[in-house]
């Protein structure tokens, strides 16, 4: 595995391999629990409830925004 890993950072610091870092890492060590897609490899996103609930809040306040400033917008007009 080390040796395979030396040869795809060879590669890519030579310019030959158009991989990204993530790339040599999934192909050296297989994408596997913790792993992101587009993200990469960390902690996974919080599902709790509190951040439903949270996001269900800016979800209503982003459409009372909308619908004031909708309203803003025809006062304008007017």
């Amino acid at each position: 595995m080390q040796n395979n890993m030396k040869d795809l950072k060879d590669l890519y610091t030579s310019g030959e391999s158009s991989m990204t870092i993530d790339e040599i890492v999934d192909v050296v060590l297989s994408t596997k629990s913790g792993y992101i897609k587009g993200i990469g490899y960390g902690p996974k996103p919080n599902t709790t409830r509190a951040t439903q609930r949270r996001t269900t809040e800016l979800e209503d306040s982003l459409k009372k925004a909308k619908q004031e400033a909708a309203s803003a917008q025809n006062e304008l007009q007017k």
